[in-house]
């Protein structure tokens, strides 16, 4: 399916303010309970530019079009995103908004818009005066995880929600792409996630070398998947002997194709990661010094020493891989 670009006034938007891919899968099942919940059954969704929603949206039935909204920063950053959300408003006509989040700056700017439905966290924070509808979430739950406030949440407002997978669906045209692109390469396809936004949760790129050659007696085919500035890196591995394909050249709604079609993913804390498990493939998570995951049945973590990720050894990653397949 395609975004409506145009899409009719009156509908419900979502907005989801946090950055990371990873932000976008916890979000899922919220959003589409919102939109269950609705005569549409389908929603506006606003998000960060970083969240990639757009691209790794595009087979959401729930979701009819994805506007992003960028982070400000400077003096004026909270007028100026006041202004921006107002703006949004008015050109979408939202008969309600829902801010998964606790930030006044949207609820201050679909109100001044006059969106007659405004529901949110709250939290104790300033943006419960703007908001229309209780309950909101209370004070002690500021130190909860944002999947916990989700949960919460949801059964304030009396949505339903029957699982916290993800269950992202992978664009099908990206999916027979990859699968023409890598038809001929021998199974099992293991996706390593190499990259990360915080070079703290980075295992380093040797040790996936390592990891490879003592999985070697496995056959198949190894996946390096990264960011554009893990290319260099990647290519350093696989001339110094270690197998593989370097695929950090994908963009993420591609990457996350061909990674639905893995027979296993292993990687950093990173939006690679979450999407692995959140297109139901096993996925092992490798930790160091940052609490593990655990939302989804698919995501298996490995947690190294507190003194970060260099200190965890290939011994305790590849049995768990043999195990996994």
């Amino acid at each position: 399916m395609s975004y409506d670009e145009t899409p009719a006034p009156g509908l419900v938007m979502v907005y989801m303010p946090d950055r990371g891919v990873g932000d976008l899968m916890w979000h899922l099942p919220t959003l589409r309970a919102i939109a269950a919940s609705t005569p549409e059954g389908r929603v506006l969704l606003a998000a960060r530019p970083s969240s990639r929603a757009r691209d790794l949206l595009a087979a959401e039935p729930c979701v009819v079009a994805v506007d992003y909204l960028d982070y400000r920063a400077g003096t004026f950053r909270n007028l100026v995103e006041i202004a921006d959300f107002y703006k949004l408003c008015r050109r979408r006509k939202p008969r309600a908004v829902w801010i998964l989040e606790k930030i006044d700056r949207p609820a201050i700017g679909a109100a001044l818009a006059g969106v007659p439905e405004r529901r949110g966290f709250g939290l104790g924070h300033g943006q419960e005066r703007w908001l229309t509808h209780k309950p909101f979430l209370p004070r002690s739950m500021r130190p909860a995880h944002r999947i916990e406030k989700l949960a919460a949440l949801e059964t304030g407002h009396g949505l339903s929600v029957s699982s916290r997978e993800p269950a992202l669906v992978p664009i099908p045209a990206a999916v027979e792409a990859m699968e023409a692109r890598f038809a001929g390469l021998p199974r099992p396809w293991i996706v390593y996630g190499v990259g990360s936004s915080e070079p703290s949760r980075c295992w380093p790129m040797e040790r996936f070398g390592e990891l490879t050659r003592e999985l070697a007696d496995l056959g198949g085919t190894r996946f390096w998947l990264g960011g554009f500035g893990d290319s260099a890196a990647v290519e350093g591995q696989l001339a110094a002997g270690a197998d593989g394909v370097n695929v950090c050249d994908l963009k993420m709604d591609t990457a996350a194709a061909l990674t639905s079609r893995a027979d296993l993913f292993i990687g950093n804390n990173s939006g690679p990661l979450n999407i692995a498990a959140s297109v139901g493939v096993t996925s092992i998570g490798l930790f160091a010094g940052t609490a593990p995951l655990d939302y989804s049945r698919f995501l298996h973590s490995i947690v190294g020493p507190e003194e970060g990720m260099a200190f965890l050894g290939v011994e305790s990653v590849a049995p768990i891989a043999r195990l996994s397949l």
